[in-house]
């Protein structure tokens, strides 16, 4: 299970990547358009946040 969620975290830090690397370009058009990458951004770095979560429950759960 670790190894899906291991390559799912690297693909998300990935897209958030080109995300960043689009607003840093200024490729967001109107203000609309970089809220919707921003707001994609931002539901990345929340599932992001559930993976850990899981991940360190899987370890306590490991270590007890």
């Amino acid at each position: 299970m670790k190894d899906i969620i291991t390559e799912l975290i690297g693909q998300i830090k990935t897209e958030q990547t080109k995300i960043a690397e689009s607003l840093t370009a200024g490729h967001a058009i109107n203000i609309e358009s970089y809220q919707r990458l921003v707001g994609n951004h931002q539901g990345l770095q929340a599932a992001l946040n559930l993976l850990d979560n899981i991940m360190s429950e899987d370890d306590e759960d490991t270590n007890n």
